[in-house]
């Protein structure tokens, strides 16, 4: 067990060991709640503590191994064993929704009208959204699929609360100070060492992805966002602090998309000045391009992935359990085996086919390591049509918006979506309660509100000829 872990058993032997510290406590936190609850009151108090959620939320988007921040995570919720701090998500967010009452009443008073905009938009988001819940109705495990339908709904919840209220600008900063926070307390309090750079995430590819789309949004900020000189040092000073770690990071797949989505950054000037059709056209062949790119680096050429990017060869052991994942997905093409129901051989033994699922060296996979995979055997045939749907018509929505709005504004739905369709050929993350997914659902509530927003500025500026006439008459 780690040094944390076992600081953090201490702390809650202490503090629920001595009854009169836990009443002490207690009292504090109440008198704490209450005097936030009369300053958030305040528009601009209100609004400060609002912002200051959205950057914790996404910081924390990853799943931290670092206490307390790993307690404040949704998918604890999944979990029903580990002690009562893995029951904070319960405590801690019904605090947050008491000290924003003020700020959540203005989300109320437009929220039919921003789920308007999200439904005619992108309706198959929000039927995709349903699946985790309702797939407990054909779930081969209901009882872990109804606790992570109800962590990924809470997660996604506040995700889309975020979006709508703030426009890209402020996400823009939310993303990049969050994730740089990511990097930095990774580099403070677990430096590289000799071995993988994990950081304070869970896996190295974990935190690579992280650290991709923060070099990304840094370069983003320098070359089309930043006003100042000293901003713009400031902003080309974290993107090469971000890279660094990117290659201390020791993970083939994370440079390689940083690299990609540096391309997709410098390529914004000269998507902007094509029509509709040529930019959209182009972005799909740059896709189908850092694709094929991506897969043939990684799992072709060994002299550069081993001595490159110094990563050892994984893909290899990925298409040796993918076929076999895919007969699973046959089995029960249409339903699938439910969010999270699938990947229980732990639990459920020889009940599930991933009991029976192993590599020729006895690698048993937990996950699918593929989100297209995931999602089949999440949902079945349905589940990835709604997804991929969803997906092409967010590539339209965030293609038109780079046409009518600032170019660091347009760039991060694009570096989102092209981060989050590359990393998906040999991760599952679209699947996981994680940052991938939060994001995902945040630019999908964006780019929907913003579209058509500027549809009806575009209609309000153009009239019909016949109401033009009349004018004019």
């Amino acid at each position: 067990m780690t040094q944390p872990v076992s600081n953090a058993n201490m702390l809650k032997e202490l503090i629920l060991g001595s009854s009169s510290l836990t009443w002490l406590l207690i009292a504090l936190l109440a008198l704490a709640t209450l005097l936030l609850f009369q300053f958030a009151s305040y528009k601009k108090l209100g609004l400060a503590l609002e912002k200051s959620f959205a950057g914790l939320y996404i910081f924390i988007s990853p799943f931290l191994t670092q206490p307390p921040f790993n307690y404040l995570h949704f998918v604890n919720l999944k979990d029903p064993e580990g002690g009562i701090l893995k029951l904070m998500p319960y405590f801690f967010y019904p605090w947050v929704v008491l000290l924003l009452i003020s700020r959540i009443k203005i989300f109320s008073n437009n929220f039919i009208e921003t789920f308007a905009k999200i439904l005619i938009m992108n309706p198959f988001f929000l039927l995709y959204i349903l699946l985790p819940l309702l797939s407990t109705l054909w779930s081969i495990f209901p009882e872990a699929t109804l606790r992570a339908g109800l962590a990924f709904s809470g997660f996604t919840a506040f995700g889309f609360y975020i979006a709508a209220q703030y426009k890209w600008e402020d996400l823009s900063r939310f993303w990049r100070w969050g994730y740089t926070a990511i990097g930095l307390a990774s580099f403070v309090m677990k430096p590289p060492g000799a071995g993988d750079f994990v950081g304070l995430t869970q896996s190295k590819n974990s935190l690579g992805g992280v650290l991709a789309l923060c070099t990304a949004f840094w370069y983003l900020h320098y070359s089309q966002g930043a006003k100042t000189q000293k901003e713009r040092w400031i902003a080309l000073g974290m993107m090469l602090f971000s890279f660094y770690l990117v290659r201390a990071n020791k993970s083939g797949s994370a440079l390689v998309i940083t690299i990609i989505l540096i391309i997709a950054v410098s390529s914004l000037n000269f998507l902007k000045k094509l029509s509709f059709q040529w930019a959209f056209t182009a972005i799909i062949c740059f896709l189908v391009v850092s694709i094929i790119m991506t897969v043939f680096v990684v799992d072709n050429l060994e002299d550069i992935i081993v001595g490159g990017l110094g990563k050892d060869l994984t893909l290899t052991g990925r298409t040796e359990f993918w076929p076999q994942l895919i007969a699973a997905v046959n089995q029960r093409p249409w339903l699938g085996y439910g969010y999270d129901g699938f990947f229980q051989q732990d639990k459920l033994g020889s009940a599930t086919p991933a009991y029976f699922i192993y590599t020729p060296n006895g690698f048993q996979p937990k996950n699918p390591h593929n989100g297209g995979i995931g999602i089949l055997l999440a949902f079945g045939w349905p589940g990835l049509i709604l997804m991929m749907t969803s997906l092409l018509l967010n590539l339209a929505y965030a293609v038109r918006y780079l046409s009518r709005s600032r170019l660091e504004e347009a760039g991060i739905p694009i570096c989102f979506l092209v981060s989050i369709i590359i990393s998906n050929i040999t991760e599952g993350y679209i699947i996981e309660i994680a940052n991938p997914w939060l994001s995902y659902a945040m630019l999908t509530v964006r780019l929907a509100i913003d579209n058509t927003n500027n549809s009806s500025n575009s209609s309000s500026s153009n009239p019909p000829r016949r109401s033009l006439a009349r004018t004019v008459h």
